[in-house]
Order: structure tokens, then sequence, then C-alpha cells
């Protein structure tokens, strides 16, 4: 094939993921496919929990997961660890929904690990409102992201610390009137990005 400019060539017919492209690897010259290429850097996946989870008081607990929701690369293992498949950085999202049955206001922690040790300065504390009356309890949802870099078969977790058992991460069924889809105690997403 003759070199010529890219803005010269013609438009690609739709692609089928089998089409060769040209890299160079350690120095020489070597050929991969598209679908090779998506699937190094194209690594995600979603986690719910349909259960509602009690921390422990002394030390951090990590947040578990029911489903495999959605998944291409990234796997649970354990309930709580998230297992990315390649070396790369990755965009780690959650959101939980924390519940508070006390009358004062209290506190929980949340924070990152991989594989088992705790990621420096990425604490933070959310505080969850009192029980405003019977039946009527107090509500807060923790939500961020981070970004990770991690290697091949590595785990990340997330970590949550209450200061009293009157705090739980809760799950609620589904609302038939009115309408509305069951609420987890933990949603998370996490994707490959560089």
């Amino acid at each position: 094939m003759a070199d010529q400019k890219i803005s010269a060539m013609p438009n690609a017919a739709t692609l089928t993921g089998a089409e060769l492209v040209p890299l160079v690897q350690s120095g020489a010259n070597v050929k991969t496919t598209l679908d090779t290429l998506r699937k190094y850097d194209a690594n995600y996946g979603a986690f719910s929990s349909s259960t509602t989870q009690t921390g422990s008081l002394s030390s951090g607990t990590a947040m578990t997961f029911t489903s495999t929701d959605i998944a291409d690369g990234i796997t649970l293992a354990s309930g709580s660890q998230l297992t990315v498949p390649s070396t790369g950085i990755y965009n780690l999202q959650f959101s939980a929904q924390l519940k508070n049955i006390g009358n004062t206001q209290d506190d929980a922690t949340i924070w990152f690990r991989i594989n088992g040790v705790d990621v420096p300065l990425s604490a933070t504390q959310i505080t969850v409102p009192a029980r405003k009356s019977a039946g009527i309890f107090g509500y807060a949802v923790a939500s961020w992201n981070i970004y990770l870099s991690m290697t091949a078969g590595q785990y990340a977790q997330i970590i949550w610390l209450p200061t009293s058992t009157n705090i739980t991460l809760e799950a609620l069924p589904a609302s038939l009137s009115p309408a509305y889809p069951s609420i987890p105690s933990v949603i998370a997403t996490m994707s490959q990005v560089g």
C-alpha cells in the first residue's frame, strides 16, 4: 500500500472488529485487530447490593454487592472485590444510601482500598441526620469517584466505618403504589480510562 495523506483516503465501511491495525511494540512492527484494542481499554463493570448492610465500629468494613449488573472484563470476587483484568487507570464511582435510626446525628467515614491496602488521601466523612420521629429516619447519600492506578489481577474495595450501630447502608424493596423500582444499598461502576 502506497503512502498517502489520511485526508485523501476513502471512508471506511462499517467496522467488524476483525480489521488489522499496525503497531510498534518493543521496537518491532506488529499487528493486532480492532477487537483486541477495544478489549484492552474497555474494561468496565456495574455492581449493586439488594441487602441492608451493617458495619463494624472498630475497623473498616468492605461494602458488598449482591449483583453484577453489567460487566466486560471487571469481575466481582468475594462479594466486595472489584477485580481488574489489565494494568491501567480505573475510575471507580459509587453511591451508598446511609440510614440513621438514632435520635442524634452520626457520622460514617468512607474510603478505598487496593488489594487490602488503604488508598492514601481517599477518605471522606459524611454526617447522617438524626431520626425525625417514629418511622421517619435520617438519610444521607454518599456519592463520589476516584481514579485508581491498578495492575492486572488487583482488586479495589469501598470501605466504610460508622460511628454508631444506628447507621446502616439500607436497601429497600420496590414500591407498587406509587410505583418505583427497588433501592439498592450500594451502587458502584468501574471503568478503565487509561
